[in-house]
């Protein structure tokens, strides 16, 4: 049996969330508040249920056409996501049964077609290889915060004793509402720079708005000053015991390694003060941030998890005659920045 909850009845939906023990930020109601403006449809939880245990799938249903008949498209929202299976007997049987109720559901909707976001930490790709079109992108990084850093990092990190030196690089919590628009300022200078990237990466004032209005104190920001003057900064994702990288910016005249990697060791140096226990650094598959990949790689303390994508066709001709993505359009309008 299967159940569809609406972002409407946001108590069902953390209720499944609970009952599953799901504590990733990517997974609840608020998070897709904001991801909505980015992918305008209806935000649902399809939850089912049967005798080798439960799956908790949020997706975004959008329309894509403008005729007499309606069609539309899932997707999981801008980050990581996916099915989260909870086996209680074979998962396997779970998995098959799951995705044919999935799929008659998409068949009585009209859903031609479906994109997926796994979740790298996770690991959820791992059960739809059969189901699903699978496409591995880049490998993504994470400090454990409960293992010490090394010396080496540990001097990387803002010294103390020279905060009040306007010549030093500073690293600052910022408030998330009172520094947005200076946050932006740098946020569009870096999106203007990638010019391979997909528009749909170029975010408007309105997604921060609501990504700062829904997610409350889930949400931080930090910020690099160099002579007094703010040249990098991210916003951050919290919730159970991970920070999660969301997005960031900088100027170009000091977008340098030193200055990414001081930002992200004391975003880890409060994480640990503040009993967080991972920080995912994510990664890119972009040519242009091999530099900035190639610094996540060296901070990071845990093996790299891959993120994967996954696709399928529930209608192949109508999805020809209204979509038909090239599998290099889907990779760059589903990959993560």
């Amino acid at each position: 049996m299967y159940e569809l909850i609406t972002i409407q009845d946001r108590s069902r939906w953390q209720k499944i969330l609970d009952k599953l023990q799901i504590t990733d930020i990517y997974y609840t109601s608020q998070y897709f508040l904001g991801a909505l403006k980015l992918d305008p449809g209806e935000a649902l939880l399809f939850y089912y249920k049967d005798d080798d245990g439960e799956v908790a799938y949020p997706f975004i249903k959008r329309v894509v056409n403008d005729g007499d008949i309606t069609y539309f498209d899932v997707t999981t929202p801008f980050g990581y996501g996916g099915p989260i299976l909870n086996v209680e007997k074979n998962g396997a049987n779970l998995t098959a049964n799951f995705r044919k109720s999935f799929m008659t559901y998409c068949q009585n909707e009209k859903i031609i077609a479906e994109y997926v976001r796994f979740h790298p930490l996770k690991e959820n790709a791992q059960f739809f290889g059969t189901h699903l079109k699978i496409s591995s992108l880049f490998e993504t990084y994470t400090i454990n915060l409960k293992a010490h850093f090394t010396p080496s990092q540990k001097l990387l990190l803002p010294n103390k004793e020279d905060v009040d030196n306007a010549s030093e690089l500073i690293v600052k919590k910022l408030g998330t509402v009172r520094h947005l628009f200076e946050f932006l300022v740098l946020y569009y200078a870096a999106a203007r720079r990638r010019e391979e990237a997909d528009s749909y990466y170029f975010f408007t004032n309105d997604y921060f708005e609501t990504l700062i209005g829904s997610m409350g104190s889930n949400l931080h920001l930090f910020g690099a000053f160099h002579e007094n003057k703010l040249v990098s900064a991210c916003y951050v994702l919290t919730m159970g015991d991970t920070i999660y990288y969301h997005l960031g910016g900088s100027l170009s005249e000091v977008d340098n390694e030193m200055t990414m990697r001081t930002l992200l060791l004391k975003i880890a140096e409060w994480g640990e003060e503040n009993y967080y226990v991972f920080f995912h650094l994510g990664g890119d598959f972009q040519v242009e941030e091999n530099e900035k990949q190639e610094i996540k790689k060296e901070i990071a303390n845990c093996g790299p998890a891959v993120f994967y994508i996954g696709q399928q066709i529930h209608d192949q001709q109508t999805y020809d005659n209204l979509v038909s993505l090239e599998e290099e359009d889907v990779i760059r309008r589903y990959g993560n920045i």
